[in-house]
C-alpha cells in the first residue's frame, strides 16, 4: 500500500473517513494517508470522480459536476510529502519600530 500526501488548498475544511481512520483535512494543511483510502474519500486514480464527488456532498445531479471538479482542483495529491520552503526572507524578517511624530517630536512606537 502507498502513501499519499493530501493538501487541502480549497477554502473549506473536509472531515471523512476509511475503515474505521478518520482525518481531518485543514484548509493549507497536508495529511498523508493510505492509497486505498485516498481513492475511498477523493476517487484518487479513478476517471470517473462523480460518485466520489457525490459522496462527499459537493454535487448533488450531474448537472453540478464541473463545479464539483472545480473544487477537487483544488486539493492536491502527492506521492511525497512537500517541501516547505524556509529560504523566504519572510520567515527571518523582524518587523522595524514604527516611527511616530507628534507636535513636532519624533518618538518610537511600542
Amino acid at each position: 500500500m502507498s502513501i499519499i500526501y493530501v493538501t487541502n488548498n480549497s477554502d473549506k475544511i473536509l472531515k471523512d473517513g476509511y475503515c474505521g481512520q478518520f482525518w481531518t483535512f485543514k484548509i493549507g494543511e497536508t495529511v498523508e494517508l493510505h492509497e486505498d483510502a485516498a481513492r475511498h474519500i477523493f476517487g484518487y486514480k479513478v476517471e470517473d470522480k462523480e460518485p466520489f464527488l457525490a459522496r462527499l456532498g459537493w454535487i448533488r445531479t450531474a448537472n453540478d459536476l464541473e463545479d464539483g471538479l472545480e473544487r477537487l482542483s483544488k486539493w492536491q495529491f502527492s506521492s511525497e510529502p512537500p517541501k516547505k520552503n524556509h529560504e523566504s526572507p519572510v520567515v527571518e524578517r523582524v518587523p522595524l519600530r514604527a516611527v511616530k511624530q507628534t507636535e513636532g517630536k519624533v518618538r518610537s512606537a511600542a
